[in-house]
């Protein structure tokens, strides 16, 4: 499931087609075959105003049609039992759904039908909790002039400029993008060439020795909080050196690998996703994902999705953690992270954890968030 957890301003319901054209903002890419549900919250308007509906998160799947003569698949399922979770966890008063599937060019065929029982079980689903799924609609495509209807009536529209929606434009004023799809979001984390990695993976092999036996000798000098502030040390020297853009080298990565590996480092260095230099350290993470091997590279790519999930970017923390996961699937920051993801906390609620960081770093006697430049 892919979840966007930011707030937005209110907006307006009446305009179905400007609120589908918004989708692409919300979640960082141009969803395609997807189901996607927004949690509402009604808002106490002013004299004179119209009731408002702020959107409190936006969340999709992938939407998977049951043919006439077969039940809806499991993972439908399991979809709506976590949108729901995340809709109550919100204190939602209502829900909207979007269908976003090329495959209802023909409304009244066989995938027009499939979408009404999708939304007939989601509708099921959500009664139980006393949250009313108050909207319906369907799009081939999310593109500006393209037509959506609602699904088994004659009420229809066109769908709004996406490129020139508030929320795009909010989010491009951020520095956000927005992808056209979620290949191309999870294309930014695609692995480098088997053979480089293979290389990286050498050199892991023959640092490790060194660097355990470098460790042994500094806990047996000054103790085990030495020995890790000198590993903490050398990674935030590698990370500050390309944290500028330039792409690090194979042995660079085999050493931050090998420094990652060190759990109180790793943890230590979730401090660095706040504070000015964070967008330019998630840069070296992600260098550093594509670049490491199996299972050295869910390290980085865990502490991708914990910047990401940080700054809002919900839908590149899941691709991240889908990475981090398929990597080690019994890594522990990303499974805590992925958990929280799912079941829709906000920003907000793990931002603990970068402070965590931040103190473990200063009972080793270094100070973070690194600060930016010129300070």
């Amino acid at each position: 499931m892919t979840t966007s957890t930011s707030p937005s301003d209110p907006l307006r319901l009446s305009d179905a087609g400007e609120l589908i054209a918004a989708i692409p903002a919300f979640l960082g890419f141009h969803p395609t075959r997807s189901l996607v549900v927004m949690s509402l919250t009604t808002t106490d308007p002013d004299p004179g105003e119209s009731r408002a509906d702020t959107i409190d998160a936006v969340m999709r799947h992938d939407l998977l049609l049951p043919d006439d003569d077969q039940v809806l698949p499991a993972a439908m399922f399991d979809a709506f039992d976590r949108f729901r979770t995340v809709c109550v966890h919100d204190g939602a008063d209502a829900a909207l759904v979007v269908i976003v599937d090329d495959r209802l060019e023909d409304p009244a065929g066989s995938a027009g039908r499939g979408v009404l029982r999708v939304v007939e079980c989601l509708d099921a689903c959500f009664a139980a909790t006393g949250i009313d799924v108050v909207g319906v609609h369907a799009t081939t495509r999310i593109e500006c002039g393209a037509s959506w209807f609602v699904p088994g009536s004659e009420v229809t529209g066109t769908v709004a400029d996406p490129d020139s929606s508030l929320v795009a434009a909010t989010r491009v004023f951020h520095g956000g993008t927005i992808r056209r799809s979620r290949d191309e979001l999870a294309a930014v984390l695609s692995p480098l060439p088997a053979r480089s990695r293979t290389r990286i993976g050498e050199l892991i092999d023959e640092s490790i020795d060194a660097r355990d036996a470098d460790y042994a000798r500094d806990s047996r000098a000054a103790g085990a909080a030495h020995a890790d502030r000198r590993e903490l040390d050398a990674l935030l020297a590698l990370v500050a050196v390309h944290a500028d853009g330039s792409a690090p080298d194979a042995r660079a990565c085999a050493e931050m690998a090998v420094l990652l590996a060190n759990p109180t480092v790793r943890d230590a260095a979730l401090g660095l996703s706040v504070g000015d230099t964070a967008e330019d350290i998630e840069q070296v993470w992600i260098a550093l994902a594509r670049a490491l091997p199996d299972p050295e590279r869910a390290d980085a790519a865990a502490l991708v999705a914990f910047s990401a999930y940080l700054r809002g970017d919900g839908p590149f923390a899941g691709v991240a953690l889908g990475a981090a996961l398929e990597s080690n699937p019994r890594h522990r920051l990303a499974d805590l992270l992925d958990q929280a993801l799912q079941a829709g906390l906000r920003p907000e609620a793990i931002r603990g954890l970068a402070e965590t960081g931040c103190e473990i770093a200063a009972r080793l006697g270094i100070t973070l968030p690194l600060p930016g430049p010129g300070v």
